[in-house]
């Protein structure tokens, strides 16, 4: 095989998505009105997960493409096993801890659906979140409904009809948020985790991923182009709820005045060679905490949620604050070492396209 895949700087905004997770779990007593454009931005972060899931179409669709050109086909055995060695261990870590230690007999939770990765369509069902540990993994769900057919699909499908796939899921994606708005009175949660409301994201990453494979990206702009970017990004959050749903634009396109400038964010990043953002790109720190996301995004909930329980922290919001990052940052750390890295190792094993560490 050719040289390893990397993206500088993908691990960065991994972390910087998980840390936004976390901020706005961690804040939520501050901007539960959002009535101000502050709290309206602490109120927004949660499109971080759409942030995920156009990163990890992006990469898992790259990977996959370059498999195709290389080898002339694609592994899906190999495939499965590398999302279940990287997903499955502490996807159901989490889920043995809630089960044993954090439920409550009224919690009445349907534990068979978060077992096969349905746990989003029962959310939607009952119309409500769940205890704070099992909380996030529907998003997890909905990647693991969109990587369980996509890789036959770009397997099947000749590399130049792929684009038109990805169109496709969008064009679907849309129409189903059409239909659920016109037919379902209390759609919120349907809109807002349903599977097929949100893997446009994920295609949007994949047509990213098609276009890079077949031009190569590679441009040097100055860092304040980066810079204006985000601050336009961070207005439009600080100003526009995107968890509105109440209008038929609202829940079927406005969702793109976000995912656009998302998409930007990780164009302008990671395929920018400016020096400046080199710096960022490389630094060891960010790219740690990256690597550990999966780990911040999955603990987060269950670890703010225990310490809402310490009645010494009530009132403390902002030692609170403090105490809900950095022992999520730390139980991430040591779930990585002492636990994730185990199943790493024999993931490994199964890349066709290596990848570096």
């Amino acid at each position: 095989m050719g040289k390893r895949v990397y993206f500088d700087g993908l691990n960065v905004l991994r972390f910087f998505a998980a840390l936004a997770i976390v901020v706005f779990h961690s804040s939520q007593w501050y901007h539960h009105d959002f009535s101000t454009p502050f709290k309206m931005f602490l109120h927004n972060l949660p499109i971080a997960v759409d942030f995920f899931f156009i990163l990890s179409g992006f990469l898992i669709i790259f990977l996959l493409l370059m498999e195709k050109s290389e080898t002339g086909s694609i592994s899906i055995k190999n495939f499965y096993l590398r999302r279940v060695l990287r997903i499955f261990p502490l996807y159901y870590f989490i889920i043995l801890i809630a089960y044993f230690f954090l439920q409550t007999p009224k919690d009445n939770i349907a534990w068979d659906k978060f077992l096969y990765f349905a746990g989003n369509f029962w959310m939607i069902a009952k119309d409500s979140w769940t205890i704070a540990a099992l909380n996030p993994l529907w998003s997890i769900n909905i990647e693991e409904h969109f990587y369980l057919f996509i890789p036959a699909l770009i397997l099947l499908i000749p590399t130049k009809y792929i684009k038109y796939l990805f169109f496709s899921i969008i064009l679907f994606s849309i129409g189903f948020r059409i239909y659920t708005t016109l037919t379902i009175n209390n759609n919120w949660m349907t809109i807002y985790m349903h599977t097929l409301s949100r893997i446009d994201s994920m295609a949007i990453g994949g047509l990213l991923a098609l276009y890079h494979f077949k031009n190569r990206i590679k441009f040097n702009l100055p860092v304040s182009f980066f810079i204006l970017l985000m601050m336009a990004l961070f207005i439009l959050m600080s100003l526009v709820d995107s968890k509105d749903y109440s209008t038929l634009y609202f829940a079927t396109i406005k969702k793109y005045i976000f995912t656009i400038p998302m998409l930007l964010v990780l164009i302008l990043f990671v395929f920018n060679e400016n020096k400046g953002l080199n710096k960022l790109k490389r630094n060891k720190i960010l790219n740690y905490f990256g690597k550990i996301s999966f780990g911040i995004y999955i603990y987060n909930a269950m670890i703010i949620d225990l310490l809402d329980r310490c009645e010494c922290l009530h009132g403390c919001y902002y030692i609170k604050f403090f105490l809900d990052v950095s022992l999520t940052l730390i139980t991430a750390s040591l779930s990585y070492e002492l636990f994730e890295k185990q199943f790493l190792k024999i993931k490994n094993r199964f890349q066709i396209i290596k990848t570096k560490k």
